[in-house]
């Protein structure tokens, strides 16, 4: 009877993916290192054959995953690939801290399938990084490249998470899982061994690192060689989020807020704002081609709730006005009133935006803004922002 209604439940799971549209699903999202559950070594012929422990390992790296989706109920396949890397941890001893990034000559990229059905699921990555130690980066010694296969399982991804993530419109947690990685490099012109066994989940926010990790004052720390990649941070943004006022029985989720300290960020600096991705402007479980997002700065991250206009009471004017509409509100059809949503704090970054960083600002409020003026029904994983400070 127990299996009978399993299958029943999953038949009615399975029809309601269905029931939306199918395509290319885009899903951008960090996958970060959970620190105390991950560890790594690096073995090197250069100290007789010493082996270093390594912890307090931090960071993930950024994956864009295209599904095709127009094979549900059946087994989805798609691509992997690695947008940016950026690992950092302490080594015992003379190793001091490591960093990891990717090859900015040789990107990262894989496969994924998920069994949606049985939970079931798996994805292979040739992972292109590059490699250094404190006591390399303090002798001048280039960093080392290595390239290995990494596979990740997806055992825990079926129609319940799946269904949770579009109604939520938030993927995080979708893909935790766990792997290990070896790879042969050297370190002062000796064979070395590194090696990574680490538990990831997926977020929408960037890692955040510990500063002696980062900024050395003597060897420089990791931050000198993730700016190889870029100085570009991404922050994806829910397609379901919004800071405005809500019509009718339209109940949106709660806009993405970005804390400006996290990216190294204060009143008076330069934030370069790029939106990065598409959303639908209706349920389907494909990419849309909806792009109009908005910002405001805000001094503190208070959101209140849907049912107000000005739902960010530390708003802080900054940049051009984006103009929103109205909503119409009847007692009676044909007996209705307008009601407006417009804020005159928020700015447009559909197309990007560089600004100040306007005088008390702390956070950075981000959400899309639909033509519908309706959240409820917006569906896409793969929107975001990339922020760069002064650029």
């Amino acid at each position: 009877m127990k299996a009978r209604m399993r299958a029943v439940t999953l038949a009615v799971c399975a029809a309601a993916l269905m029931a939306t549209g199918c395509g290319n699903l885009t899903i951008r999202s960090w996958v970060k290192i959970i620190g105390d559950q991950s560890s790594g070594q690096v073995t090197t012929d250069a100290l007789a054959g010493a082996v270093f422990n390594i912890t307090e390992l931090q960071g993930g790296f950024l994956g864009r995953i295209v599904l095709d989706t127009s094979t549900l109920p059946g087994p989805v396949n798609g691509t992997v690939n690695v947008d940016d890397i950026r690992i950092a941890g302490l080594g015992e001893g003379v190793l001091g801290y490591v960093c990891i990034w990717q090859s900015p000559a040789n990107p990262s990229s894989g496969t994924i399938n998920l069994d949606i059905l049985n939970s079931k699921g798996s994805t292979t990555i040739g992972l292109n990084i590059l490699a250094t130690a404190r006591i390399a980066d303090l002798l001048a010694v280039p960093p080392s490249p290595i390239s290995q296969q990494a596979t990740f399982p997806l055992n825990g991804v079926g129609i319940s998470q799946l269904l949770n993530a579009a109604v939520t419109g938030n993927s995080d947690g979708l893909f935790a899982t766990s792997a290990s990685f070896v790879g042969d490099t050297t370190i002062l012109d000796a064979p070395a061994t590194f090696s990574l066994s680490i538990a990831v989940t997926n977020e929408s926010t960037a890692p955040v690192f510990d500063p002696a990790l980062t900024l050395d004052p003597i060897g420089g720390g990791c931050a000198q060689h993730f700016a190889e990649e870029g100085n570009d941070l991404f922050y994806g943004v829910n397609s379901k989020g919004s800071y405005l006022l809500a019509g009718g029985v339209d109940h949106p989720q709660p806009p993405t807020i970005i804390k400006l300290a996290d990216l190294g960020a204060a009143p008076g600096s330069t934030l370069r704002i790029d939106r990065v991705g598409t959303y639908d402007d209706k349920t389907e479980l494909r990419d849309g081609n909806a792009t109009k997002v908005g910002a405001v700065f805000s001094s503190t991250n208070e959101v209140k709730k849907d049912n107000q206009r000005n739902r960010i009471p530390g708003a802080i004017e900054a940049g051009t006005n984006v103009t929103t509409g109205s909503y119409l509100k009847c007692l009676i059809f044909p007996i209705c009133t307008s009601v407006p949503t417009d804020i005159p704090q928020d700015f447009a970054v559909t197309s990007g935006a560089t600004l100040t960083v306007p005088a008390g600002a702390q956070y950075l409020i981000v959400a899309p803004i639909p033509d519908s003026l309706t959240w409820g029904d917006n569906s896409g994983f793969g929107l975001g922002v990339d922020l760069t400070v002064n650029p």
